[in-house]
């Protein structure tokens, strides 16, 4: 072998012997990552499941979102009535039923993808139908 070649081969040969030398201590297991970010300490709240509160009186079933068909003071636009038409395509005979259901409503709009956004307010007599691109009707809230 020359010089030259030595001289360029050197620097790959240490290259390639530190790719296999490891800085970290322990495991890769999820128990020694969390206790290496966590100052040594494993967190002991990560580990506790969220407890989720009873749905309030006459919410829609469903998580909480202010403004929206879980929240109680939506009854003011009638979305808290939507819940049987929430996954169900929002075709004429069920956009008629809608506008029986909707009592209190001031306004009725049927909301596409792409349109304005649409900020939610508990406190507004306009109820908001949110349609996805299938033509199902995906949330109801009020503003």
């Amino acid at each position: 072998m020359t010089k030259l070649a030595a001289l360029i081969a050197l620097p790959a040969l240490f290259a390639l012997a530190a790719c296999g030398t490891s800085t970290n201590e322990g495991s890769d297991d999820a128990d020694d990552f969390a206790a290496r970010i966590n100052g040594g300490q494993p967190n002991a709240e990560a580990t506790v499941a969220p407890t989720v509160a009873q749905p309030l009186e006459g919410a829609a079933p469903g998580a909480y979102a202010p403004g929206t068909a879980t929240d109680p003071a939506s009854a003011t636009c009638g979305a808290n009535l939507m819940g049987p038409y929430i996954g169900k395509p929002a075709d004429d005979p069920a956009r008629a039923q809608i506008m029986a259901v909707a009592v209190g409503a001031r306004e009725v709009r049927f909301i596409s993808p792409g349109g304005a956004y649409i900020r939610p307010d508990p406190t507004s007599p306009r109820l908001n139908l949110m349609i996805d691109n299938l033509g199902i009707i995906r949330d109801a809230r009020c503003g």
